[in-house]
């Protein structure tokens, strides 16, 4: 063998390395990160599409491929530009991120057992929106919820003055249901019992994001954001969309 080609050999076996890591670079995941751009172009009604979209992508388990530490990079050198803030429950099997499929950068998520507002999540929902652009406010709660159901069944009287707190702003939603339903005391031992005042507690969380929050009001009545309840199906993944009225989106 020619020295000649001994040196094509030889810078053949040098390059091979580079053109697999090339190759390789090229085939990672795109970043699914929203840009400012795209954020700024976006209508409420076109962001809630994207997440309808994104929940039926995690029903099909046709999840999007992330990378995760690309994204990372990405959003810490262009910043962040998420699409919706979701108040949802700690239940961990309710994660908005997975449920409507969106990697890094694309959504403000505050969680608390019952999916519950207060003044510290009133300043985040307004920072989300007015200061960020986040385009829509969520509040999802789920399916057989154990902070509904505690509500239900005991009330705010577990004996830890904390949770009790926490229960008794679920409790409105027990008693609206016992109401509505013409009963004096409900069967919390059923799921779709509890199912109803999970939504119900939702439907209260929007009006009152909505009566405790000038900003936010003003941002929705403008019709700049949508101020939406959702519920998310544990057994199935869906997640549906309604409005503060309850009426489905």
């Amino acid at each position: 063998m020619s020295r000649e080609n001994l040196l094509h050999i030889f810078i053949a076996l040098i390059m091979l390395p580079m053109s697999l890591t090339t190759f390789a670079d090229t085939n990672q995941p795109i970043s699914k990160a929203v840009s400012q751009q795209k954020q700024s172009s976006l209508t409420p009604q076109k962001a809630l599409e994207m997440l309808k979209q994104g929940n039926q992508r995690f029903i099909n388990d046709q999840m999007r491929d992330y990378n995760f530490a690309k994204e990372m990079k990405i959003t810490t050198k262009k910043g962040q530009h998420p699409i919706a803030i979701v108040l949802s429950c700690i239940d961990s099997r309710s994660i908005p991120d997975f449920l409507f499929d969106q990697g890094l950068g694309n959504l403000f998520v505050s969680r608390v057992a019952g999916n519950v507002v207060n003044k510290d999540f009133l300043g985040s929902m307004e920072f989300a929106t007015q200061i960020a652009g986040a385009r829509l406010i969520v509040v999802m709660g789920h399916t057989h919820c154990g902070a509904v159901q505690a509500a239900c069944s005991i009330g705010a009287n577990t004996g830890l003055a904390n949770l009790d707190y926490l229960l008794g702003e679920i409790k409105p939603a027990v008693s609206q249901v016992e109401k509505q339903s013409k009963k004096q005391e409900l069967n919390c031992q059923s799921t779709k019992t509890v199912d109803i005042v999970a939504k119900q507690n939702v439907i209260n969380q929007l009006n009152d994001i909505y009566k405790d929050s000038t900003v936010i009001k003003k941002l929705v009545d403008s019709k700049q954001i949508y101020l939406l309840g959702a519920m998310h199906d544990i057994r199935s993944g869906q997640v549906l969309f309604f409005d503060k009225e309850g009426e489905p989106l």
